[in-house]
């Protein structure tokens, strides 16, 4: 009876192991602000993704301000200088910081915020209007006339389906201690149910590298999946790419340090197998 129960024990921690660690990723790294910017700070430096966004930031801006004749060819040197350069402004870092927290803060909206005057976004969209901002201090300083433009600027990078996921995301991530705790409490009810304690030991680290290498083959899978679904904007197509990427390379850290993990746990009840046999045979 006492091993079942430690099996059934072990089994549960298992599962749960394989929910929570997932979830709190997402928690740390997607729903939480700074989580979201450290992990899209390498978007600020992808080469063909700001030109796209930079691209994008200009189009917006021309199609909201009106300059003089005498202006005009000034304006359009700036403005070409922006969409082949503008990550290379000493601005453009704090410009970009401010676009992705403002465009998190759009995606997770807090929904005791949304009211009929400011209604939730019904697609996952990008704020570019710090980088306009930008641009159009570049414009202000170099023509010497004031420019008026919105604070907003909003390109759409995922359909209403996806924006759905993120709001579940944000609904259920943040709960990812109660698989946690449960995982802990079922690991320590087997270690205590177990009647050969190092064994279990070995195969449980042995069951949590399983769980692990499931964890690398379904990010993969989510991977491919996000990528093959087209948005029809080039922007949203760049941006969805390098997130993914993102996302896969810093979860791979999370799976790493739960590979090593697993073996400390699988190493320390191979040793003390070792021991307890070895007494065995020298009585």
């Amino acid at each position: 009876m006492r091993t079942f129960v430690s099996a059934a024990a072990v089994i549960l921690s298992l599962l749960l192991t394989a929910v929570a660690v997932p979830t709190a990723w997402v928690d740390s790294n997607i729903v939480r602000e700074d989580g979201f910017v450290r992990l899209t700070a390498a978007l600020g430096k992808d080469q063909a993704f700001q030109h796209s966004l930079a691209t994008a930031a200009v189009g917006s801006l021309e199609s909201s301000i009106e300059l003089p004749a005498a202006a005009e060819q000034l304006a359009a040197g700036i403005l070409e200088d922006a969409a082949a350069s503008m990550q290379s402004w000493p601005e453009f870092p704090g410009a970009w910081d401010d676009t992705i927290r403002k465009s998190h803060q759009l995606n997770f909206t807090d929904p005791s915020s949304v009211t009929e005057e400011t209604p939730a976004p019904t697609s996952l969209i990008l704020d570019v209007g710090p980088l306009v901002g930008l641009m159009a201090a570049r414009l202000t300083a170099a023509i010497g006339l004031p420019l008026d433009v919105a604070d907003a600027a909003l390109i759409n990078i995922g359909a209403p389906s996806q924006r759905q996921l993120v709001e579940r995301a944000a609904a259920f991530a943040p709960l990812w201690w109660v698989p946690a705790l449960g995982a802990l409490v079922s690991l320590c009810l087997a270690f205590v149910a177990a009647r050969r304690r190092s064994r279990l030991a070995v195969f449980a680290g042995f069951g949590f590298a399983v769980v692990a290498a499931v964890w690398t083959v379904s990010a993969g899978i989510a991977t491919a999946v996000v990528g093959g679904m087209s948005s029809g904007n080039p922007v949203a197509e760049v941006f969805k790419r390098e997130f993914m990427a993102a996302c896969q390379a810093g979860f791979g850290q999370w799976v790493v340090l739960a590979l090593a993990g697993a073996a400390g746990i699988a190493a320390l009840g191979a040793v003390a197998w070792a021991v307890s046999f070895g007494r065995r045979r020298a009585v």
